[in-house]
């Protein structure tokens, strides 16, 4: 990949809702005397919160994963289709998948949460043979309907592993989809600790009453190897499972990790107001569940550190609403103590994700 040398480059890792808000910048108000590459792995994005509509057969596909092609045209970026390697960040360029490596005066990094599939398989051998995974969401999209046509021909034993409200809400979405026509069951292997523990007490008791009335089995325990027919439990015990779905928390990827950035005690790279590293302040790095504010604020301070001005403040409080969809039509808002549930609820969560999505590839 060639680089104009006389012009400062910007870098975008990751498609991102931060990352598509500085594509939708530079469509609308051109990038100037820069470059721009965008790198991501494939030429979608797929919105992660209509994800599990998309399972409980709410949305068609195409409704939730989006082509990237007409906002990089607008933009007038170059798109780079591959995974990053490792990111140098004292000599500022990052390898990729595809044998190139990019020079970056400033980087912006909105990538998909990863999970890494060997400390999976460490803690859970046999996961990489027999589970299917939801990140990448583009491999899981992928292979859904290869399980979906299974449950078709005959009822299925399903097992979500996952500890957190986007596993729980996985759970929901896969037990609605299967339950017809042959009555598949779903269980919930969630870990020890009390379930959604880090939530607010009015979702949380919503949330346990639909698991209970969609009889999906909840299981504090957890998972400790698969072999394909069925999950060994840190009990002891053995959960019979035709189809293991690994809906686990993603993290932060590997390679940037390993970049050596300046980190916390959990190796999480240490972030600024700005979203600059603390340490390379060259590099922006939108954290996981950010708030859909903060995809102006990235642009407006990539411009910056590109071209001088002064920087903004990023918007990092996540949003007090919760919002749980329950894969049939219904879903549960909560704000703090306060709880709502209902077909409403769901509509009003629909259009919302829809408006967001559609504003977001306006061009």
């Amino acid at each position: 990949m060639t680089v104009n040398p006389s012009r400062k480059h910007l870098v975008l890792v990751g498609a991102g809702r931060a990352n598509l808000q500085v594509l939708k910048g530079l469509a609308r108000q051109g990038s100037g005397d820069m470059s721009v590459t965008l790198v991501a792995p494939h030429p979608y994005y797929i919105d992660s919160a209509m994800l599990p509509g998309y399972v409980a057969g709410d949305y068609a596909l195409d409704d939730v994963r989006i082509a990237l092609d007409p906002l990089v045209e607008a933009s007038g970026v170059t798109f780079a289709p591959a995974h990053v390697h490792s990111l140098d960040a004292g000599g500022r360029r990052i390898q990729l998948t595809s044998g190139d490596a990019l020079p970056y005066d400033v980087l912006s990094i909105d990538a998909e949460p990863t999970l890494s599939r060997e400390a999976v398989e460490d803690v859970m051998p046999g996961a990489r043979r027999n589970a299917l995974f939801v990140h990448p969401h583009e491999a899981f999209v992928q292979l859904w309907p290869q399980l979906q046509s299974l449950a078709s021909q005959r009822a299925l034993q399903v097992a979500v592993i996952g500890e957190d409200l986007a596993g729980v809400e996985m759970a929901m979405a896969v037990a609605h989809a299967l339950a017809n026509p042959h009555g598949s069951r779903v269980s919930l292997v969630a870990g020890d600790a009390p379930l959604l523990a880090d939530q607010p007490a009015s979702l949380q008791r919503r949330v346990l009453a639909r698991l209970k009335a969609m009889n999906i089995t909840v299981l504090q325990d957890h998972c400790i190897g698969l072999d394909g027919q069925a999950v060994q439990l840190a009990s002891g015990a053995t959960l019979l499972c035709d189809a293991p779905l690994l809906a686990l928390e993603a993290g932060t990827p590997t390679w940037l990790r390993q970049a050596g950035l300046q980190a916390d005690e959990a190796g999480e790279p240490v972030v600024n107001e700005r979203l600059q590293s603390e340490s390379h302040r060259q590099i922006f790095i939108v954290p996981p569940r950010a708030p859909a504010e903060i995809g102006p604020v990235l642009e407006a301070n990539l411009r910056t550190a590109m071209d001088g001005g002064n920087f903004r403040k990023a918007p990092l409080d996540v949003s007090r609403l919760r919002t749980v969809a329950c894969g049939d039509g219904h879903a549960i808002a909560a704000w703090g103590p306060l709880a709502l549930e209902g077909r409403e609820v769901w509509n009003w969560k629909d259009r919302r994700d829809r408006r967001q999505l559609a504003a977001m590839f306006a061009t």
